[in-house]
């Protein structure tokens, strides 16, 4: 896998090339755009620290990809204590979601990264701290289903996203939505209060991606 960077009058890109084609489906799932033989992400370049932002982009792409396309061990419980412990030191509000949500209460899913919700009033603050961690910068989504969408690597991969949008929860609520924001539960999860949804919103959303194994497992652990 090549990495490169390059650059026109407003953008800054970010190119993955000469893969094998087991990542060509990874890459589509990270939402990289295909441009003829390789995938891109496009970022402005207006961008703080782009440059840092590419460095670790460049040095951790290969094994997050890996990671996502579950080649290789994802050491989660590493990359979620290393993010509580540093969101805790400085009081910042998050909440858990995704698979990871599911195994902080011993369910055991197997997740391909480790999924943070977050107040877009805290984005600066987290662009801030987690310059050292970044992948893809934090960008204002435009109207996707949530305000801000950026990327950490510590570990494993550690998407954030926030402020959910209330399309989330058509036709039903699920784990990451405006519903599930306002009805976090409390896992103690090796030292830390970790703020998780309720499990059955996690459900629904498996349901809705047509994951009737996770739905059948979570249903158990659920009826106990």
């Amino acid at each position: 896998m090549n990495i490169v960077f390059e650059e026109n009058e407003r953008e800054v890109i970010f190119r993955v090339k000469d893969f094998e084609p087991k990542y060509e489906p990874v890459l589509k799932m990270c939402y990289y755009e295909k441009d003829g033989d390789s995938y891109i992400k496009k970022y402005s370049d207006q961008i703080n620290n782009i440059k840092i932002i590419q460095e670790n982009f460049k040095k951790h792409a290969e094994v997050m990809f890996n990671q996502v396309g579950y080649f290789e061990e994802i050491p989660w419980e590493k990359a979620l204590l290393a993010f509580s412990e540093r969101m805790n030191k400085y009081h910042i509000d998050w909440w858990l979601t995704g698979s990871c949500a599911a195994c902080i209460r011993g369910i055991p899913l197997k997740p391909h990264d480790v999924d943070i919700m977050v107040d877009s009033k805290d984005v600066v603050k987290l662009n801030h701290l987690f310059t050292n961690w970044m992948i893809e910068p934090f960008i204002d989504t435009g109207g996707w289903v949530t305000k801000d969408f950026g990327v950490l690597f510590k570990y494993a991969r550690i998407d954030i996203a926030s402020d959910p949008s209330p399309s989330l929860d058509q036709p039903e609520p699920v784990d990451c939505g405006p519903y599930a924001k306002d009805h976090l539960e409390t896992v103690q999860f090796k030292g830390y209060q970790i703020k998780v949804p309720p499990l059955q919103l996690l459900i629904n959303a498996n349901k809705r991606r047509n994951r009737l194994d996770r739905v059948k497992l979570l249903g158990s652990y659920l009826n106990k």
